[in-house]
């Protein structure tokens, strides 16, 4: 029976398909119609964004959106490290040392992504600006008017 139950368990998990958010978004975006594009993003791509290969997909779906988006330069990790920078924001501070003047320089018209919370607030803890999921900004900008 339990051999049976397993089996069963198994062509079940089979089916599940595992879509990366970003990923699915980009393949989304011909579906969708931008109703209000952002003036300007500014993207920080993540950790696991860059290791999966997604940055340049999440820069895509940025440029959808907007009049002007790109990835600071210099941008690498934040330092966040899961919730360790909120715990030592020193971590993210050193971390974004080469991108933090091109941050805080940027207009009051410029919205600030990423893909994930945690690196979100350790950027917002350190840069000043708010950094949110680019799922919003993405909702915002096709959002019905």
């Amino acid at each position: 029976m339990l051999a049976d139950l397993a089996e069963h368990s198994m062509k079940c998990q089979s089916r599940v398909i595992q879509t990366r958010t970003i990923a699915w978004c980009k393949d989304l975006l011909p579906s969708l119609n931008i109703h209000k594009t952002i003036p300007n993003i500014l993207v920080h791509p993540t950790c696991s964004t860059t290791h999966l290969g997604l940055s340049e997909t999440l820069l895509e779906i940025a440029s959808a959106l907007a009049a002007s988006a790109e990835i600071p330069l210099g941008t690498t990790c934040c330092g966040t490290a899961g919730d360790r920078g909120l715990l030592h924001p020193e971590l993210v501070h050193s971390a974004t040392r080469d991108t933090i003047v091109q941050i805080q320089s940027s207009g009051d018209e410029t919205c600030f992504v990423s893909a994930n919370r945690t690196c979100e607030l350790g950027m917002r803890q350190t840069t000043g600006k708010v950094y949110e999921s680019f799922i919003y900004a993405l909702e915002e900008a096709t959002r019905f008017v």
